[in-house]
């Protein structure tokens, strides 16, 4: 039950936040390597900021620019994050996080927290390939190596024509570990901030939304922090080219990580924050929002 409730909540929580993940993406890969391309030329920049990229992508590609990738989005949220949330409370007995008042409570809550996300992570990448391609193909300009899609199932499609079964799953050592901070810092953020919040003068039951839109505000400013480096390196490595079943930029998470930083430096890895709050924020709020009220 706690799968399918999870499933409903972060799926209606997607098509609300969508957007945030197309400009995200969009931004995550502009100027990919471009320093080191460019031999230290300044990259065009298509995006100036996140208000810049919504107004582009909207002016030009319209509502289903900006909506880009949303059923293979709802399909991640329901095989990713249906594990993850269904799975937390279960792992929290496991992890014997089960006394918020005990001194070893936070770290059990945040180990049973990253092993969901690590389970979930693993099930849903060949949802977050597709996804993340998708989202990444602009109609207007070039933002990446960009692939062609006419669909979900067209993208599982050539993936597996190419890659074979085992290229639905490139990215995922990419993916589990950006997983992991996120939902360790989430599902473990969120329960201190709500606490935080009720104590602070929030009534949990008589004014429900507000005090989980406080508590997920918060959260989100923690997790969107820890987590957008490790979602940068996702989303470069589910978006490169694949020659002769090797990435075209990248040979893995570590080979990613020491590019992005001699390129572009610790802002590399930041690229796209503001998007990835405003995202994660309005996400966190409706996830835990129609989680709360179907239980």
């Amino acid at each position: 039950m706690d799968f399918m409730l999870a499933s409903v909540a972060t799926s209606g929580a997607c098509v609300v936040s969508n957007p945030m993940e197309v400009i995200k993406t969009r931004m995550q890969l502009q100027g990919e390597l471009a320093h080191n391309v460019t031999r230290g030329a300044t990259p065009v920049v298509q995006y100036r900021n996140f208000a810049h990229a919504f107004y582009t992508i909207g002016r030009t590609e319209g509502l289903r620019g900006i909506q880009r990738g949303l059923g293979p989005g709802i399909s991640y949220q329901i095989f990713m994050n249906g594990p993850r949330l269904g799975l937390f409370e279960p792992l929290q007995k496991v992890f014997g996080a089960t006394d918020p008042t005990a001194i070893s409570f936070p770290l059990r809550n945040v180990c049973a927290a990253a092993t969901s996300g690590m389970i979930g992570a693993f099930i849903g990448s060949p949802f977050f390939l597709v996804k993340a391609r998708i989202q990444a193909a602009s109609s207007v300009g070039k933002i990446n190596s960009q692939y062609a899609y006419n669909g979900m199932m067209d993208g599982f499609r050539q993936i597996v024509k190419a890659d074979g079964l085992m290229g639905l799953y490139r990215g995922a050592t990419a993916s589990i570990p950006r997983v992991a901070i996120g939902s360790g810092t989430q599902l473990a953020t969120y329960t201190q901030a709500k606490t935080l919040v009720i104590a602070a003068g929030f009534e949990d039951g008589a004014d429900v939304f507000r005090c989980d839109a406080a508590a997920s505000i918060l959260t989100g400013l923690v997790v969107t922090t820890a987590m957008n480096p490790m979602d940068v390196v996702s989303t470069r490595i589910y978006s490169q080219k694949v020659v002769n079943g090797k990435g075209k930029l990248y040979s893995g998470v570590m080979d990613c990580i020491m590019k992005t930083m001699k390129s572009e430096g610790i802002r590399g890895f930041y690229k796209g924050w503001t998007a990835h709050y405003m995202r994660l924020g309005p996400h966190t709020i409706f996830t835990f929002l129609f989680w709360e009220e179907a239980k």
